[in-house]
């Protein structure tokens, strides 16, 4: 608990204090290797949090919220960070992470058309190109529950796929929901 109260004022320092929004070289973004990758259609880095408290709501039985709250105004960023709390109806997945978003860089496709390569599938990473923006939800374990729930969500409200922490998979909100719910065979 000391901890993630730690974390939660060193973040606090990172942000505007009226706008709740990341000074700009306040943060180096986290590896991708740590984080699930989003990919977004938003041409920026706010966060539209109604949208995302709703879809969570209503689609994973799940509450959603930020640490801080954010006001864009008329500046929107092409990055920006925030520390997001959820809370699963079924108490699986509770906890608080950090997001970073992000423009996409052209080594985040590299990576998404490869993940699907490996998978032998195709479709996702032409998704991922249309998408100009990355959030990254940073993992605290290697099956971080609380990472992947926000994942889930942030796809579903960005309408983008997610790439794996280890590169290895491309997937889209069905697949994220079968993850969660421990199912690897889709829905019948």
């Amino acid at each position: 608990m000391a901890e993630n109260r730690s974390s939660e004022e060193a973040f606090r320092a990172l942000v505007d204090p009226s706008t709740g929004v990341l000074r700009p070289g306040a943060l180096a973004a986290p590896d991708r290797s740590s984080a699930y990758a989003v990919f977004t259609q938003r041409p920026d880095a706010a966060l539209d949090i109604e949208a995302l408290k709703n879809q969570a709501l209503r689609f994973f039985k799940t509450k959603i919220g930020l640490t801080i709250d954010k006001r864009y105004g008329a500046f929107i960023p092409d990055t920006d960070a925030a520390r997001v709390v959820v809370a699963s109806d079924d108490g699986t997945a509770s906890g608080t992470r950090l997001v970073f978003g992000r423009p996409v860089h052209p080594s985040d496709l590299v990576a998404a058309e490869e993940a699907e390569r490996t998978q032998n599938s195709n479709g996702m990473a032409l998704l991922a190109q249309r998408c100009p923006m990355l959030w990254l939800v940073v993992q605290e374990t290697n099956d971080d529950r609380v990472a992947l729930t926000i994942a889930a969500i942030f796809a579903s409200v960005f309408l983008g796929p997610v790439l794996s922490p280890k590169g290895d998979e491309l997937f889209g909100v069905r697949t994220a929901r079968m993850k969660l719910e421990g199912r690897s065979a889709p829905y019948r």
